[in-house]
């Protein structure tokens, strides 16, 4: 079970047009909060206690990671003792250009010295995001928590989170940033979607109920979970009462399996223009993304269950400190959880 709950969120203002989503207004003095509608449908479960998606999600390997000078994204944050900012600068912050298989051009990922979250974890996390969904990312910011962890995304894509947050999080917020991409509208704010929201008798969870951009990316999480696990939900979710919202994400361009879970960057579809769409320096054919049958995984401990395995180019060197993807698929165990 995570050590994490989610806070009260809205959407909200930053100096200028981003909007972003945060979970602890908080950690972020200087947004201006613009709260939208409540939903009023019952929510499934509490939250997503019940599965983890970290060993389902295998990581692209890590090309290249060299420290940076600190972007105007991430030095905007920095402020000095007594001023309530995201990273003081008596602690410090450090940026590097992380350069991932499957993308030609690196992202930048910035870490508050205090957060709870190394960067190893951090990169680690960022790099199981499936390429489809992280070509959509902006800067990344590490940031220290004060209470539980949470984390805000902004229309540019800039994402920041605070404390050690689970990897549901992470698919979560680059949710939003692949929403905010929308060049006329956003896809939690289609008539479709609010159609599929009328039409349905609940949501996912507790937090899918603060309004419909967050549903929209709660959701996301679960119809990536179907994805990988056959078209089965975690432990305790049912289908039938949510079964509109989770049609109109599922034919979503963002979640066609194959680009999804490919091995580029460089997509060609109809959905909102990416952030990252150059190809990867070398591609590699031989990667591959195995799907599980079922959901029974997730009844287990989460280190106990199986890991997805991908094949990787034996050439390449990622950073020591994450796991290289092998070129053979292993068997997967699935065992309930007693």
């Amino acid at each position: 079970m995570r050590s994490y709950s989610r806070l009260l969120v809205c959407l909200t203002l930053l100096t200028g047009p981003a909007v972003a989503s945060p979970l602890d207004a908080r950690e972020s003095p200087s947004i201006q909060e613009i709260p939208l509608p409540a939903l009023t449908l019952p929510a499934q479960q509490p939250n997503f206690n019940s599965f983890d998606l970290t060993s389902a999600l295998p990581p692209a390997s890590i090309l290249s990671a060299v420290t940076v000078p600190l972007p105007p994204s991430c030095s905007g944050y920095l402020g000095a003792p007594g001023t309530n900012s995201e990273c003081l600068t008596t602690t410090g912050m450090s940026a590097l250009s992380v350069q991932f298989e499957d993308c030609g051009t690196p992202f930048v990922v910035c870490r508050c010295a205090d957060a709870q979250m190394s960067m190893d974890v951090a990169l680690d996390r960022f790099s199981r995001v499936p390429v489809g969904l992280r070509r959509y990312a902006s800067t990344i910011a590490v940031m220290a928590t004060q209470t539980s962890a949470n984390a805000y995304t902004l229309t540019t894509g800039e994402t920041h989170f605070f404390g050690d947050c689970a990897m549901d999080t992470w698919i979560h917020e680059l949710t939003h940033a692949y929403d905010f991409s929308g060049i006329t509208s956003y896809a939690s704010a289609t008539s479709a979607w609010l159609d599929a929201l009328s039409t349905d008798s609940c949501v996912p969870d507790t937090y899918s109920q603060t309004n419909a951009v967050e549903d929209f990316a709660q959701t996301s999480v679960l119809n990536v979970y179907m994805l990988i696990f056959g078209g089965n939900l975690p432990p305790g979710f049912q289908t039938a009462c949510m079964s509109n919202q989770l049609a109109y994400v599922n034919s979503l361009p963002l979640f066609n399996t194959e680009t999804l879970f490919g091995n580029t960057c460089d997509i060609v579809n109809s959905g909102p223009p990416a952030r990252e769409t150059e190809p990867p320096i070398s591609l590699d054919p031989s990667r591959t993304f195995q799907t599980l049958p079922t959901a029974d995984a997730d009844l287990l401990p989460t280190s106990s269950r199986p890991h997805v395995q991908a094949a990787t180019n034996s050439s390449r060197q990622p950073i020591p400190c994450f796991l290289t993807w092998i070129t053979a698929v292993l068997p997967l165990l699935l065992v309930l959880w007693i």
